[in-house]
């Protein structure tokens, strides 16, 4: 028999202290360019479980004045700021505890928002997704969107659609890797302790298929190829979720296989789900994954990105690696 083997990876990464479903957010930045969209985000902002004694940041950055160039009608934007922080207060009202403060700032916005979240450690920055065109077309690379997920060195909340209730039908996209479980855990921290959350594993199988495809392999082996993949990837998914189980929380187990990127698109229009998490590493700034499904998905989209440590893994591995979906 083979002896019973425990590691330190399979535990989950949350600080000891109060209980799950009390451990909200400390520190929140909510990006604002007084846009549709960006009313979105706030109004998503406040849904969110904040901690006791929680900051949230109103955070705009801008030129000197906003609005129309002419002589009458020009609306500074530290106005606008203040009537959206107001909003905040009054939404607020029950949280006395909760500070909310204005965040004006000039100059490149992502650059901008990058630095903030650094020097205030904020945890989680919450900005709008831009309308989707139809026929849908894909961000452009060089949009603030884009850039503002790439950039920016922490957890990015994109939203997409009015926040009319709390995140019901998350989807967590997971490669089993350390920033997968930190996805995980902050997914399971933005929802009340009672949604279910569905956890997929999209098996990468496009090099065997284009194999056998070259070989003309008859169907058999196609459907054993997947078969084999898939069950294999269930029961490496089952014992990432195992310490999660323990908690009682619901959790479901989704495969596929194929191209990552599709399959996770696939998975959440088919779904309906209302946010889609994916892990990042800080040590890449670019992640084709990421950017394919931050442009195409039709749902609200977090990117949970954590600073990677320098010294060794209390495992005694060293930091971890990027996503292996890329």
């Amino acid at each position: 028999m083979r002896p019973n083997v425990s590691s330190r990876r399979g535990l989950p990464l949350l600080p000891q202290g109060l209980p799950r479903p009390l451990r909200g957010l400390r520190r929140v930045v909510v990006g604002v360019d007084f846009s549709l969209q960006a009313e979105f985000a706030l109004a998503r902002a406040l849904r969110l479980p904040l901690a006791q004694g929680a900051s949230l940041g109103v955070l705009h950055v801008s030129p000197p004045l906003d609005g129309h160039t002419g002589p009458d009608g020009t609306v500074a934007g530290e106005r606008c700021l203040r009537r959206s922080v107001a909003f905040a207060c009054r939404r607020l009202r029950q949280r006395p505890d909760v500070d909310v403060r204005e965040e004006p700032h000039m100059g490149d916005a992502p650059r901008v928002a990058a630095e903030v979240t650094k020097a205030q450690g904020t945890e989680l920055l919450v900005v709008g997704r831009p309308f989707a065109k139809y026929p849908a077309l894909p961000l452009p690379d060089t949009s603030v969107l884009m850039r503002l997920a790439r950039e920016v060195d922490t957890s990015v909340l994109v939203v997409a659609t009015h926040p009319g209730r709390v995140y019901h039908r998350p989807l967590v996209a997971v490669s089993f890797s350390r920033e997968s479980r930190r996805a995980l855990e902050l997914t399971m921290r933005l929802c009340p302790a009672s949604t279910p959350i569905e956890v997929l594993h999209v098996v990468d199988t496009r090099e065997e298929e284009e194999a056998l495809r070259r070989e003309d392999a008859p169907l058999d082996q196609w459907l054993r190829l997947r078969q084999e993949r898939e069950n294999a990837a269930r029961v490496e998914l089952w014992r990432f979720l195992a310490p999660y189980r323990e908690t009682g929380r619901e959790l479901g187990i989704r495969v596929r296989t194929g191209d990552p990127g599709e399959g996770i698109l696939e998975e959440a229009l088919e779904r309906d789900a209302d946010l889609l998490t994916l892990g990042m590493s800080s040590a890449r700034s670019r992640s084709a994954l990421m950017e394919r499904v931050l442009g195409h998905s039709r749902c609200d989209v977090l990117v949970s990105r954590h600073v990677t440590p320098a010294a060794a893994l209390p495992d005694g591995e060293g930091p971890p690696g990027p996503v292996a979906h890329d």
